[in-house]
């Protein structure tokens, strides 16, 4: 390879993991909607989870969600601990947040489809028997208008995980159903690809970004 054409590759890396950000669906708390696992093989599902803003990491970017909700289903229940319940996933799996993003001048920037994707694994983590968290990882595509909006590519994957805190009574084995959703976070980036794995490390900066944030609103 010749000086100038790596030179070049080098620019064309860089670019692209300074391009990349995060989108960050936030739920913030008090909110609406319910999580529930009917107990035996059944699936973790969550109900009409209220969706408030869509900011861009890092940066800050902020669009407000209006009338947007979480809806998922995972894969069926794939085993306990004295913990935990952990749920797999899989095609028939479902995950969506609907609504309308407005920016700060009440400008409709997408509507409809927010995010569409699948499951591939969560996990519910039990503490003191009543406050439960839920973690996943999916896949899913996005409104290509809200990409636009963030300057994210359009026509390919991306990779998700959320966290969403919940008051609910119930130790694994058993069944648990909640109204009481608390907070959380649906966090994406797109895929890496071959050769752009800087994006791992752009990503992984975010939710440091994103952990330090909640410590702040927190104290």
């Amino acid at each position: 390879m010749s000086v100038a054409l790596g030179i070049a590759a080098l620019f064309v890396v860089r670019s692209q993991a300074h391009a990349v950000s995060m989108l960050d669906f936030g739920v913030i708390a008090p909110t609406t909607g319910s999580i529930s696992y009917a107990g035996g093989m059944n699936p973790l599902v969550g109900t009409n989870i209220q969706v408030d803003n869509i900011v861009g990491l890092p940066g800050g970017t902020t669009l407000t969600c209006v009338g947007c909700v979480l809806n998922f289903t995972t894969g069926n229940l794939t085993g306990t601990t004295g913990t935990t319940w952990d749920f797999g996933g899989g095609p028939a799996t479902s995950i969506t947040v609907t609504g309308t993003a407005v920016d700060s001048l009440n400008n409709v920037i997408a509507s409809g489809a927010l995010l569409t994707g699948g499951f591939g694994m969560a996990t519910v983590t039990n503490f003191a028997n009543t406050f439960k968290i839920a973690g996943a990882s999916f896949t899913d595509v996005k409104d290509p208008n809200l990409l636009a909006f963030f300057g994210l590519p359009t026509g390919i994957p991306y990779n998700g995980n959320f966290n969403i805190s919940f008051m609910g009574t119930g130790t694994p084995p058993g069944a648990f159903a909640s109204s009481t959703v608390l907070s959380g976070d649906i966090v994406n980036t797109p895929t890496p690809e071959p050769g752009t794995m800087l994006l791992l490390g752009s990503g992984l900066a975010g939710f440091g970004y994103l952990a330090r944030r909640r410590r702040r609103q927190a104290s």
